[in-house]
């Protein structure tokens, strides 16, 4: 794989009563943090807010990668793209059955 090749690209609706829905992206960027500039966001598109989002950036002051939830943004470590994606689908449901 190489710069710009699309890693992760899916979306699907996590609660058909609550129209939430989650948002998978994930591209190979050597100059990105880990490799991968990513976006993973679980929203309802009726309230127009991310209920939950992880992201990476370069120049955050709470480190390359993010977690956004209520308002607030913390620094999270990834050491791989795949238990990433997982801690966010497990987050996601955690968050879904509430």
């Amino acid at each position: 794989m190489a710069d710009g090749d699309v890693v992760i690209e899916r979306n699907f609706e996590v609660d058909t009563v609550a129209g939430t829905r989650v948002e998978l992206f994930a591209v190979e960027d050597s100059t990105a943090p880990g490799g991968y500039a990513y976006r993973f966001q679980y929203d309802d598109p009726d309230d127009e807010t991310a209920i939950l989002r992880y992201d990476n950036a370069h120049d955050s002051t709470v480190g390359p990668h993010h977690r956004h939830h209520n308002g607030e943004v913390t620094g999270i470590e990834v050491t791989d793209l795949e238990s990433h994606l997982a801690r966010f689908r497990t987050e996601v449901f955690q968050l879904n059955e509430q």
